[in-house]
């Protein structure tokens, strides 16, 4: 990636993002040395103020006045995109799918940003959306939701792509969330100070809500995966790695899980820790 003067923004990538990309698209600056403030202010490290993040940061504010109707944020985005076109080594992959994460595909609404895209950036978001789990992967999920249906609104969260198929890795990490919430009552959920009232509801809704006997569903959701290990290298890879690894130490809220996990489970926990 080229560097083309010196940096005047407060984050720590390339002066390139600045005075190339962001330059040339002065609500996308704007945005820029907006969202980097606000989460500098907020405690984060300017360490983390890479291109990439950046990108991100600017994406998710544009694509969210995009949604509400501002035509000013649509053509940033379209004019990003342009800019973005040129590929490597000029733009780096990081940045082009920093760009795309928050892209609505087509059909949603601010589908039109990739309506505007260019072939390449195009060819990219649609590498990224075109997601199928492995055969093996989806029926388990399916298996799963038929188990223990109250995970259903945590699998509609983690929906994404073409295809609207559930991020498998994703979920399973709030399957091992919502469960240890559950038994500690959600005092175990982490929610940030600054999150609005619709994020704290949102996270209550999907981790602690629905659960006539909590402790019930967590045996069944820990049943289910017991039963399941050995049925397929991908499925045993997917639980150890995005379950297993989520599940609390010993000296942390909701430890009390561990006490419920059957041998199998036992063993993939003996091997991450």
């Amino acid at each position: 990636m080229t560097d083309t003067g010196s940096r005047t923004g407060p984050w720590t990538g390339s002066a390139w993002l600045e005075h190339t990309v962001l330059a040339a698209v002065p609500l996308a600056r704007e945005v820029a040395g907006s969202e980097v403030r606000a989460g500098l202010d907020a405690g984060l490290d300017a360490d983390l103020m890479t291109d990439g993040f950046v990108m991100e940061l600017v994406s998710a504010a544009l694509v969210a006045r995009v949604q509400a109707g501002d035509l000013a944020a649509r053509e940033a985005m379209v004019a990003l995109g342009a800019l973005l076109e040129a590929g490597p080594p000029v733009v780096g992959e990081d940045i082009v799918s920093a760009y795309l994460i928050h892209v609505p595909s087509p059909g949603q609404p601010g589908g039109e940003i990739a309506d505007g895209l260019g072939p390449r950036v195009r060819a990219a978001l649609d590498q990224d959306r075109d997601h199928r789990n492995e055969p093996a992967v989806a029926a388990f999920l399916d298996r799963l939701l038929q188990a223990v249906p109250a995970l259903r609104p945590l699998a509609d969260a983690e929906r994404y792509g073409y295809h609207d198929e559930v991020l498998a890795h994703p979920f399973l990490g709030d399957v091992a969330e919502r469960a240890v919430s559950l038994l500690t009552g959600g005092a175990s959920l982490e929610i940030d100070d600054d999150w609005t009232d619709e994020e704290r509801a949102e996270a209550l809704r999907l981790f602690t809500s629905a659960a006539a006997d909590p402790v019930a569903e967590v045996r069944a959701v820990l049943d289910f995966f017991e039963a399941e290990l050995g049925s397929a290298p991908e499925v045993d890879d997917l639980v150890a790695t995005a379950f297993v690894e989520m599940l609390p130490d010993d000296d942390e809220p909701g430890a009390e899980i561990l006490e419920l996990i059957g041998p199998r489970l036992r063993a993939e926990l003996r091997q991450t820790r």
